[in-house]
């Protein structure tokens, strides 16, 4: 319950400068790990890794700091914990220090697979690649989403990063093929994913199914920005003798 509390995957991309304000997960985060702490459930290095995410997702300038010398400490204890190497590089992505994030990232991607920390481990892989798409280094975000999901195939979120690569690439098809995979695995919940999905099928003229993803996303939300007019309407278009 604790790591639900603390996902870093929910981290905005700003940190607040203004009063530090704690959001109810942290509180409940906390509470949990001090509950946890009385009982000694837990050993040490897992209750100092809970404590610095707290801290990380305060989301304000110095709790971030703070965060970044508890992951430190916990690194000079244990050098190779995945997720300390992980939470200092949110930390410093916040802190706008991406040169030194990225390192930190690397460090992890050449690691041996450790199923203990597979979460820890995959968020990172997702989180380099995700760098490497924005610097359009295509072929290095796309290694890190085949070793993602060689360790965990219903990784939607590195079926998505492999149809935007497709899509920048003009490879629509290819990008449908991916995108129907991340579509699937999000329990065709993700109106974002299949926004993305219906567009490059509406490029790769597989006009009928585009269309009929334009329906399950307007299922979920009737009022998504675009669909129709972007690729419903001229889905059907198309498909007019």
């Amino acid at each position: 319950m604790i790591e639900i509390y603390l996902d870093p995957s929910q981290l905005g991309e700003e940190l607040n400068t203004g009063p530090m304000i704690e959001t109810d997960k942290v509180k409940m985060a906390r509470k949990l790990r001090q509950e946890l702490e009385m009982s000694s459930a837990l050993p040490g290095i897992k209750l100092r890794l809970y404590e610095a995410y707290e801290l990380l997702m305060v989301q304000h300038v110095k709790t971030c700091e703070q965060a970044i010398q508890r992951f430190t400490d916990i690194l000079n204890d244990e050098k190779d914990s995945v997720s300390a190497l992980l939470g200092l590089s949110y930390a410093l992505r916040l802190l706008k220090q991406d040169a030194k994030a990225r390192n930190h990232l690397k460090r992890i991607s050449k690691m041996q697979y450790n199923s203990e920390e597979a979460e820890e481990m995959e968020l990172s892989y997702l989180l380099l690649a995700e760098g490497y798409i924005q610097s359009n280094k295509n072929d290095l975000a796309q290694e890190l989403c085949r070793k993602c999901l060689t360790h965990n195939k219903s990784c939607a979120k590195a079926w998505e990063y492999q149809g935007l690569i497709y899509e920048k690439e003009a490879s629509y098809a290819d990008a449908a093929q991916v995108y129907e995979m991340a579509w699937q695995f999000d329990n065709q919940r993700n109106p974002s994913v299949g926004y993305k999905l219906a567009f490059n099928l509406l490029k790769a003229k597989r006009y009928v199914d585009a269309i009929n993803i334009c329906h399950a996303v307007l299922q979920i939300q009737p009022a998504y920005p675009k669909l129709k007019s972007d690729i419903l309407n001229p889905a059907r278009y198309f498909l007019r003798p």
